[in-house]
C-alpha cells in the first residue's frame, strides 16, 4: 500500500477509533466502521492514482448505494483524499452524480 493512502487510512482509522467505534478493513482498504444506533459509516481514502483508475468511478457509485442490514438506510460514505487530488474528486462525484448526495461527505485534511 503506498504511504500516502497508508497516512489517509490511519487517518480515518483514528477517526473512528476516536469515537468509540469498531471498524474493520476490506483489502482495498475501505473502512468499515459500526456507529450508534447500527449505522454502518464507509470511509475510504481517495490518492491521485484512483483518479486515474477508470473503475473507481464504479466503485464510489457502489459504495454511495450501500445500505445499512437492519433498516435499509444508505450507509454514510466518508471521503478521505490526498490534498492534490481533493478537487478532480469533487469534480468526479459531480460527473457521476453523487456529489449532492446527503450520504456522501468528502473531508479535507486541512479542516
Amino acid at each position: 500500500m503506498e504511504p500516502d493512502r497508508r497516512e489517509l487510512i490511519e487517518k480515518l482509522e483514528a477517526h473512528y477509533r476516536g469515537s468509540g467505534w469498531s471498524f474493520k478493513r476490506a483489502s482495498d482498504g475501505t473502512l468499515y466502521a459500526n456507529g450508534p444506533g447500527g449505522v454502518t459509516w464507509i470511509g475510504a481514502a481517495i490518492v491521485p492514482a484512483d483518479l486515474d483508475d477508470e473503475t473507481t468511478a464504479e466503485r464510489l457509485r457502489r459504495m454511495a448505494e450501500q445500505r445499512m442490514d437492519a433498516g435499509g438506510e444508505l450507509c454514510p460514505l466518508e471521503l478521505l483524499p490526498s490534498p492534490d487530488c481533493e478537487q478532480e474528486l469533487r469534480d468526479l462525484l459531480g460527473r457521476i452524480g453523487i456529489a449532492g448526495r446527503s450520504n456522501v461527505d468528502v473531508y479535507s485534511l486541512a479542516s
